[in-house]
């Protein structure tokens, strides 16, 4: 069993050696283009809106977890709906589920949506 050990130590150390390695590259300025900087900035901002909206709807008025979700997933539903003017098939493409999966929801959350005319 020592054999293994020693096999499993040596990639263990390699592995760490790589991970090193990316990470210096990327501690390289001039391999930050200004676009992944953004990115990240993004992310952030994105990270503190969720913090804030879980400070607010889970702490302060204490929304049971499965009524948030509900919440969540209607108002991500009614916002990419809105996007693709209510179609159903575009907007199940975009969220990666089946058709029938985002039917069943805009019938649970009773979500209509009226087509403007040309």
């Amino acid at each position: 069993m020592k054999p293994d050990v020693t096999i499993n130590h040596h990639k263990n150390m390699e592995s760490i050696r790589v991970n090193g390695m990316r990470r210096l590259e990327l501690l390289t300025i001039d391999r930050i283009s200004p676009g992944y900087l953004d990115e990240w900035k993004e992310r952030a901002r994105s990270w503190e809106a969720l913090n804030v909206f879980i400070e607010q709807f889970c702490m302060k008025q204490r929304i049971p977890l499965p009524e948030l979700i509900n919440i969540l997933e209607k108002t991500i539903l009614i916002k990419v709906l809105s996007s693709f003017n209510g179609n159903q098939k575009d907007a199940a493409k975009f969220l990666g589920i089946k058709y029938t999966t985002l039917n069943e929801k805009v019938k649970k959350y009773n979500i209509k949506f009226f087509k403007n005319p040309i």
